[in-house]
C-alpha cells in the first residue's frame, strides 16, 4: 500500500471543528513485461516522487510524429508510432524521412509549463522508440542531431527545463525492438554488406551504448522506462538493468525491462484496473487514442475523463502516467493542452485527492465517482451528483467524526446517518464544483469496510464480472484492439456450459424496481436468464454484436433491502461466442 500524509492543516482543523451531526505479435508479458514483479520499495526515498506524486506526463515523439499517420497519401488508422512497420515502409525510405523532420516549434520550457500547470510531477519521453530513431545526440548516426536539419538535442533541453522547474525526468528506450538497426527485434536480418545480422550485434553496437549515453549525458534521472521486452535474452536485460543501477542509482525501472527486474509494475496500455492492487504500479494512458501524433485522431479525453481516470488509478493504489503526442513541429496539440490545463486547475483546488493520497478502502470504484484517502480521511470525489443529494456509502464500518463538502477553500458541514449497513450523507441538491466535487469524511479510526458490492438507490450501479463468482463457464481477462494499438480490456465470462452461471453477491440499499441491462457480445440471438435469491426471474432474447453492447432486459425487483444474490445464465444461443462483461442496475424512481 502507498503511504499517506495528513490533510493540509486548515482542512484538518476545520474537520475537527465540525460536529458529528449525523499487439499484436507478442504475448502480454512480452509486450509489457512480467507483471509479477515484487518491488518492495514503497518506503524508500528513491520512490518518493513516484509514490507521492501519483501523476506524470508521458511523451511519444519522433519521425513518426512528422508523418502524422500518413504515408504517400494513405492514412494509417492506428497508433502513430507504429506506422513504419504497419505500412511496411522500407528502412531506406523511413530513414530518409529524417531529412524532412525539422521540429522548429519545439519549446522545452513550454512543454514543461504545460506539464506543471496540468499538475504532473515528472516527464518521461521517448529517447528511442521501436523505429530506431534516437531523439538525442548519439554516436549511432541515426539521430535527430546528425540526421535531421533540426541539429539540436531536444532531450538535453527538456532535461534541463524539467530540473529548472522542479519536475522529475526520465527516458523511454525501446531496448528489444528496433526496426531499422540490423539485428534488432523486427529489424533487418542482414547488414549493409549482406552478411547476416544478430541480436547480440544490435545489443553490442547500438542498444547498450545508447542506454549508456542517456544514463550518463543528461544528469540525474528519475526513470528509465524500457518497453516490449519480447524474447530478448535475459542476460541482455540484466546487463541493461545493471547499467542503470550503476549510472543512475536514483532512477526507477518499470517492469517492462522484463524478467522481473523492475522496481514497479507497469500495467497494460490504457488499462485502469477495476480492483485495488497492492505494491507500486502505474497505468500508462494517452490523451486520445494514439500515443504519437496522428492527423485524424481527435478523440480527446476531456477534463472530466482525465480526472476520473486519474482519481480511479490513485483510488486503486496506483500512479497515472498520461501521454501527449507532439506533432511534427514539436507542439503538443491544442486540444490536449486545453483539457490538461483544465484538469490542472481542478487539481490546484483539491491537491489532497491525488498527491500523497492512498488507495480507497473499497476494492472498487463507486457509481457516483471514486475515493482516495489521506490518513483517516476519505476523499469522496463525486463526478455524478446523486439524486436529491443523497450520497450512499456501502459497508462503511468505521464511525465518522466529521464530514463536509470542500468548496472555495472552505468546508460546508453535512449531516449523515446510518441505514443498516449503509451510511447516507445528505449533500446540497447541486454540486458546488465541476466536473467533480469533493467531500471530506474524517473517520474516528483507520477505515474499515465490508467489500460487498452495493446496489445504490439513486444512481445506476454497474456490476463487473471481475466481482462475480462463476461456475461452469470461464472467467478471464481478455484484451483486444479497437484500432491497431488502441487497447481495450475486459474481465469477462465466456465458454458457457449448460447450467453455467455468473453470480454476484450484493447489498441492496433500498427495495424496489431496478431496470436491468446486460453488457455482452456474441453471435446471433441470445437468451439470458437473471434470477435473484428472492425467486425473481427475468428471461429475454436479444440480438448480439461482435463488440460489447448494452442490452435492456427488463425490471428486476428487490422485495427487501439487504444482502442478495443475482445469477445470470445463458439459456440459448451460440455458447462459444457469448461473452458477458457486466450488468447494470438503474433505480426506477
Amino acid at each position: 500500500m502507498k503511504t499517506t500524509s495528513s490533510l493540509p492543516t486548515l482542512l484538518v482543523l476545520a474537520l475537527a471543528l465540525l460536529q458529528p451531526l449525523a499487439a499484436a505479435e507478442l504475448s502480454m508479458d512480452q509486450m509489457w513485461g512480467d507483471t509479477k514483479v515484487q518491488p518492495g520499495l514503497e518506503s524508500s526515498d528513491r520512490v518518493a516522487l513516484f509514490r507521492d506524486g501519483n501523476y506524470g506526463m508521458f511523451i511519444h515523439w519522433g519521425i513518426y510524429s512528422h508523418l502524422g499517420g500518413k504515408w504517400k497519401g494513405e492514412t494509417f488508422y492506428g497508433i502513430g508510432e507504429w506506422i513504419k512497420r504497419q505500412m511496411k515502409i522500407s528502412e531506406a525510405d523511413y530513414m530518409a524521412e529524417a531529412k524532412n523532420f525539422n521540429p522548429t516549434a519545439f519549446d522545452a520550457k513550454e512543454i514543461v509549463r504545460v506539464a506543471k500547470a496540468a499538475g504532473m510531477k515528472w516527464i518521461i519521453i521517448t529517447s528511442k522508440h521501436h523505429d530506431g530513431f534516437a531523439m538525442f545526440k548519439s554516436k549511432h548516426p541515426f539521430n535527430i542531431v546528425d540526421a535531421s536539419p533540426f541539429a539540436r538535442d531536444p532531450m538535453k533541453e527538456l532535461a534541463t527545463a524539467c530540473r529548472e522547474a522542479g519536475l522529475g525526468f526520465g527516458f523511454y528506450y525501446s531496448h528489444n525492438q528496433d526496426w531499422t538497426a540490423p539485428g534488432g527485434n523486427n529489424g533487418p536480418k542482414q547488414n549493409a554488406d549482406g552478411s547476416p545480422s544478430s541480436f547480440d550485434q544490435y545489443f553490442r553496437e547500438k542498444c547498450y551504448p545508447q542506454v549508456k549515453e542517456i544514463c550518463t549525458q543528461y544528469g540525474p534521472l528519475n526513470y528509465v522506462w524500457f518497453d516490449t521486452p519480447g524474447n530478448m535474452p535475459k542476460e541482455h536485460a540484466e546487463k541493461l538493468a545493471a547499467l542503470v543501477r550503476e549510472t543512475q542509482p536514483g532512477a526507477l525501472l518499470c517492469s517492462r525491462v522484463g524478467y522481473g527486474l523492475g522496481d514497479y509494475v507497469s500495467k497494460g496500455d490504457m488499462e485502469v484496473p477495476p480492483r485495488r492492487m497492492d505494491g507500486l504500479w502505474e497505468t500508462c494512458d494517452t490523451t486520445n487514442d494514439s500515443w504519437a501524433y496522428a492527423w485524424y485522431d481527435q478523440n480527446w479525453k476531456d477534463q472530466k475523463e482525465i480526472l476520473h481516470r486519474l482519481v480511479s488509478t490513485v483510488g486503486r493504489g496506483g500512479t497515472y502516467l498520461l501521454n501527449v503526442g507532439p506533432d511534427g513541429s514539436g507542439r503538443i496539440p491544442a486540444q490536449a493542452t486545453k483539457y490538461l490545463l483544465q484538469a490542472g486547475e481542478w487539481l490546484k483546488r483539491y491537491p489532497q485527492v491525488v498527491y500523497s493520497a492512498g488507495a480507497s478502502p473499497w476494492d472498487h470504484a463507486q457509481p457516483w465517482g471514486d475515493v482516495t484517502t489521506t490518513g483517516n480521511t476519505l476523499n469522496l470525489v463525486v463526478f455524478d451528483w446523486p439524486a436529491h443529494g443523497r450520497l450512499m456509502l456501502p459497508g462503511l464500518q468505521t464511525e465518522i467524526a466529521a464530514a463536509g463538502v470542500v468548496a472555495n477553500g472552505k468546508l460546508l458541514p453535512v449531516t449523515w446517518k446510518k441505514r443498516g449497513t449503509w451510511t447516507e450523507l445528505q449533500l446540497p441538491p447541486a454540486p458546488p464544483d465541476r466536473p467533480a466535487s469533493v467531500i471530506a469524511v474524517k473517520l474516528q479510526a483507520a477505515p474499515k469496510v465490508d467489500q460487498t458490492l452495493g446496489v445504490h438507490p439513486n444512481v445506476p450501479t454497474s456490476l463487473l464480472l471481475e466481482f462475480a463468482v462463476v461456475k461452469d463457464a470461464t472467467k478471464k481477462e481478455i484484451r483486444w484492439m479497437e484500432k491497431f494499438g488502441e487497447w481495450k480490456a475486459a474481465n469477462q465470462v465466456s465458454d458457457w456450459q449448460a447450467g453455467g452461471q455468473a453470480v454476484w453477491t450484493v447489498d441492496v440499499a433500498e427495495a424496489g424496481d431496478y431496470r436491468l441491462d446486460l453488457n455482452y457480445k456474441g453471435d446471433g440471438k441470445l437468451v439470458w436468464r437473471i434470477e435473484t435469491d428472492e425467486g425473481v426471474k427475468l428471461q429475454n432474447q436479444q440480438n448480439s454484436s461482435p463488440i460489447y453492447h448494452s442490452h435492456p432486459f427488463g425490471l428486476l425487483t428487490f422485495k427487501t433491502p439487504g444482502r442478495h444474490t443475482i445469477a445470470v445464465s445463458l439459456v440459448d444461443g451460440p455458447r462459444d461466442k457469448a461473452s458477458l462483461q457486466a450488468i447494470r442496475l438503474s433505480p426506477v424512481e
